[in-house]
């Protein structure tokens, strides 16, 4: 019974490390162990996951003396949301096999490191979506086409650096510094040349995959969760990744031989912008690997939350209220999506937020600063606090509605069934 009882921990506890490294929420983390162990008829089960740690134990009773007790420290966490949604779809398998021998627990943990082992889309894959997301986020900040084909530059030897400095182990917030600096000093070096018109837009475009939509996310979904601590320690990742770029690309401007200002001067028609945000996402969502069969879907439910921003702010709204309602739109569409592919609503709205996470808003921002012009760079930080902080809540509402819409449509079919 015992050697059966730690098979089953380390199956359990080997499928929620996957997931939690991969990208997905704490709280989901947790279920995956749970629901695993419930499987297999354990009666009692304890997992608490921290973004860096896991717990797990599981026996026969809380007061027996042969509780088995698992705690791992997990080092290397990154966004591979494809193998997000295949753990989900084995745990899935597994809860519904007739048996679970210790055989088929064997052939579980086969599965799960096959699943680990999976690597993404291919680097010329991704370098071409590092093309698409240049042009289309640069050109969606204001920027022309000569902008857009600029920063497909910048924006490639950008990936490129920080891939290689990742190899070296080293601090992932020093990473993205390093990176937001190399972007905004060719951006600089391309603008005093004369090849482009927008600095601003340029430097946005060739960051987009730095900014913390993966953060802002899972911190909103975790503290709806009740996971407070992992809900703050993502709080605070996604304000320290915040830091980190605008401190890059500050340190470079600060030393810039010529003045720069805030420059998103075009504007251009709603169905070129949807495109844009179309596309851009679509090339978001190779860099985070979601499943190529949604890669389309995400898209679409991106543009769209898109549209609504950009509707209610050419109607006079706020661009806070404007995030707001999108981001509405975004995670109502990607949990709608959700309830027909039975996968996590995470690997939906990750790449769908990043059209609204404010870089424009920080970018300028951080210009105030560089100015020394203080009460314009704290209207503008609030600002982008307030819309992110939008965004949190609004996938905090909308995510708690359909939950409860879930439930209580379960709960009416049952008594109906009656």
């Amino acid at each position: 019974m015992e050697a059966r009882y730690n098979k089953i921990l380390m199956l359990a506890v080997r499928a929620g490390e996957i997931m939690l490294k991969s990208g997905a929420e704490v709280y989901r983390a947790e279920d995956t162990v749970e629901r695993l162990c419930r499987a297999c008829d354990i009666p009692y089960v304890q997992s608490f996951f921290t973004t860096t740690g896991i717990f797990a134990s599981l026996g026969d009773d809380e007061r027996s003396m042969e509780i088995q007790t698992v705690v791992r420290r997990v080092k290397s966490l990154t966004t591979d949301l494809e193998k997000v949604s295949l753990v989900n779809s084995f745990v899935r398998r597994f809860i519904a096999a007739p048996t679970h021998s210790e055989e088929d627990i064997d052939k579980g943990l086969e599965e799960l490191e096959r699943i680990d082992a999976i690597g993404g889309f291919s680097l010329p894959i991704r370098l071409l979506a590092m093309f698409v997301i240049a042009v289309a986020f640069t050109m969606l900040n204001g920027g022309s086409l000569t902008d857009g084909l600029c920063t497909i530059a910048i924006a490639t030897i950008t990936y490129l650096f920080s891939l290689s400095v990742e190899r070296l182990r080293i601090n992932g917030f020093i990473v993205v510094f390093a990176s937001c600096f190399l972007a905004a000093a060719l951006s600089l070096l391309i603008f005093n040349l004369g090849f482009c018109s927008s600095l601003g837009a340029m430097i946005v475009g060739s960051i987009v995959v730095f900014l913390p939509g993966v953060a802002i996310t899972n911190a909103a979904r975790d503290l709806l969760s009740g996971d407070m601590l992992a809900g703050v320690a993502r709080s605070a990742e996604s304000m320290l990744l915040a830091i980190a770029i605008a401190g890059g690309v500050g340190m470079c401007l600060r030393f810039a031989p010529l003045p720069v200002h805030a420059d998103f001067p075009s504007q251009f028609i709603l169905p070129l912008g949807f495109l844009f945000a179309f596309l851009g996402t679509m090339g978001v969502a190779v860099i985070v690997n979601i499943p190529r069969r949604y890669l389309v879907l995400a898209g679409l439910i991106a543009a769209c939350g898109w549209l609504i921003y950009e509707l209610v702010v050419q109607h006079g709204s706020s661009s806070v209220y404007g995030c707001f309602l999108g981001t509405c739109s975004i995670a109502l569409l990607a949990e709608i999506v959700t309830r027909i592919t039975k996968d996590a609503a995470t690997l939906f709205i990750i790449p769908a937020i990043f059209p609204l996470v404010p870089g424009k808003v920080m970018y300028n921002a951080m210009l105030q600063f560089i100015d020394s012009n203080p009460s314009a760079a704290i209207s503008a930080l609030s600002e982008a606090l307030l819309i992110a902080g939008g965004i949190a809540v609004a996938l905090l509402v909308m995510i708690s509605l359909t939950r409860i819409a879930s439930t209580v449509y379960h709960r009416f079919r049952s008594q109906a069934k009656r």
